[in-house]
């Protein structure tokens, strides 16, 4: 009994938006590419293996971000469910 006096007195502390603030909102458009190459396209100093787009998959269509470095590069949430940078000659827009 005691723990629902203490959802009831909870839930009069809540107050619902007032109806002269305006409401806001972070929504942005999500502009969708589409992967057009896995070429690998970072090198490392002393690695055998160059790399770089191992968590892309060819066709593809990935949310894009953000765009860095004057268009160079897009930021892409890619297959491993991070951002990361990739080189925009890799995607076309969809």
């Amino acid at each position: 009994m005691a723990s629902l006096l203490h959802i009831d007195s909870m839930a009069s502390d809540i107050q619902a938006p007032s109806p002269r603030k305006p409401m806001t909102t972070s929504w942005q458009p999500t502009t969708l590419v589409q992967c057009i190459s896995v070429k690998a396209w970072l090198v490392y100093p002393g690695c055998d293996e160059p790399g770089g787009c191992h968590d892309l998959t060819l066709g593809r269509i990935y949310e894009m971000l953000g765009v860095e470095a004057d268009g160079a590069f897009y930021r892409i949430l890619d297959d491993s469910g991070d951002d990361f940078l990739y080189p925009a000659s890799h995607f076309k827009p969809i």
